[in-house]
């Protein structure tokens, strides 16, 4: 009797277990699938009409619905005027690209598209010949490898740049490039995967607007505090989300998209952000 005891409670545990673990999993599935859209506004006497940008970030090759239709259908219902790609929408080492190369050629049908390199493309294009970034431009997107161009939205003169680079590599890729841009005149777009630039070599960066991504807003984000861990700032990070600020400009990090591997994303949903760029007066 004893035994049969013990048996039923075994059971009941492990089914107990398996329900608390498939709870769990539909948890992160749904948090993982829920995108949120946040909004800022950006000032500047340099800007004589009103600009949209829609940024994305970090998809790794997640897809939002069939083809990443809901994905495509908020950004076409934002209405951008730019949309701004802040890196690692592949993932390393993946050969198919197909994700991201078909996204891009829907988005490119509402409006410019504007790409830095992240880590992923970055480490694909130089340690594995891929051809990521040779596709996009035959796309049609513009892809900006340590490189800026002057582009007209609205009837304005943007000064649009990327960094492809990790601030370890800054000085011998970029430092060049960047140097000449921090000259230029006009309103100024930087688009920089690594939000550990804004510590570093750019924390006295004169563009009026630069938009990161990397951190994926902390992974896990406590009420309260923030953003719990990232590779490169370690426990309780402080550059995750969110709208920071230096005496030139405003700096914006995207929670990103998606994640590489399993994700483990708590309090932290995928994050389209939208920044309307108005004058100042």
């Amino acid at each position: 009797m004893r035994k049969k005891i013990h048996k039923k409670y075994f059971i009941a545990l492990i089914v107990l277990l398996g329900a608390a673990a498939a709870g769990i999993i539909y948890f992160l599935v749904r948090s993982n699938n829920k995108l949120d859209i946040t909004f800022y506004q950006v000032g500047s006497e340099k800007i004589d009409e009103s600009f949209r940008i829609v940024q994305l970030s970090d998809l790794h090759m997640h897809e939002f619905g069939k083809d990443n239709e809901i994905l495509i259908k908020k950004i076409m219902d934002l209405k951008p005027d730019i949309i701004a790609v802040t890196g690692d929408m592949n993932v390393r080492g993946t050969a198919d690209t197909s994700v991201v190369m078909q996204l891009c050629d829907e988005l490119l049908k509402i409006a410019p598209v504007y790409y830095a390199y992240g880590n992923h493309e970055f480490e694909d294009i130089n340690v594995r010949s891929s051809e990521i970034g040779e596709n996009l431009i035959n796309l049609g997107v513009n892809v900006l490898n340590d490189t800026y161009m002057e582009i007209e939205v609205n009837g304005n003169e943007i000064i649009a740049a990327g960094i492809s680079e990790a601030p370890e590599h800054f000085e011998k890729y970029a430092a060049e490039f960047y140097e000449e841009f921090q000259e230029a005149e006009g309103f100024k777009i930087l688009l920089v995967h690594y939000p550990e630039y804004f510590d570093s070599y750019m924390a006295d960066c004169t563009a009026d607007l630069t938009l990161c991504g990397h951190a994926h807003g902390g992974v896990i984000r406590i009420p309260g505090i923030g953003g719990l861990y990232t590779k490169d700032q370690g426990l309780f990070p402080e550059l995750t989300e969110g709208a920071h600020n230096n005496d030139f400009g405003t700096w914006i990090i995207s929670r990103g998209l998606g994640d590489t591997g399993i994700s483990l994303r708590i309090n932290n949903n995928p994050e389209l952000v939208v920044i309307d760029v108005t004058r100042a007066f």
